[in-house]
């Protein structure tokens, strides 16, 4: 009997599998397609800000060098990633060495971050009292410190890619 049924499950297991790429395909392309360009990202906050001229020059500076720090960042988590993957690599899974590599990862994690925090509250001192309540209030939607430190920016469901300066980016 379970004979029987094998071609059927094998078939509903391909058809399963083939939908599930199909899906994953199209789901990558919406989503290059959705990639804002930074300097697209840097004129709608300096938009919602209002920032004067003289703020959106002192905005760019700030942007740039915390893509900068984001470039650090990911240098000093290279060897880190490297570490994790070479601890999974070992025969045996020694707990202590891997917790001792999750912990260097952690620490500079939150070095990180709180050259951010620092550099973040700098800046937000120098906007008037209303953009500084403004700014806060943008701080608190979910994703947009992620977009200002530079990670990847979502266009809001049924908003054209293109009318934020998307960039289609491939894969």
């Amino acid at each position: 009997m379970m004979v029987k049924r094998l071609p059927w499950l094998l078939l509903a297991i391909s058809v399963a599998l083939n939908l599930f790429v199909v899906v994953g395909l199209l789901d990558g392309e919406q989503t290059a397609d959705r990639q804002v360009a930074p300097e697209a990202r840097l004129v709608r906050i300096s938009e919602q800000l209002s920032l004067t001229p003289e703020q959106l020059y002192e905005f760019e500076h700030f942007s740039k060098n915390l893509g900068d720090r984001w470039r650090m960042f990911r240098e000093y988590m290279e060897p880190v990633r490297i570490a994790l993957a070479d601890e999974l690599a070992k025969p045996e899974f020694d707990r202590d060495s891997y917790l001792s590599v999750l912990r260097m990862r952690q620490e500079v994690r939150e070095e990180y971050f709180l050259q951010f925090g620092e550099e973040l509250h700098a800046y937000i001192r120098t906007l008037e009292p209303e953009q500084q309540t403004r700014f806060v209030e943008l701080a608190r939607e979910r994703g947009f410190l992620r977009r200002l430190m530079g990670g990847r920016s979502r266009a809001k469901p049924g908003e054209s890619p293109t009318a934020r300066g998307a960039t289609k980016t491939g894969g």
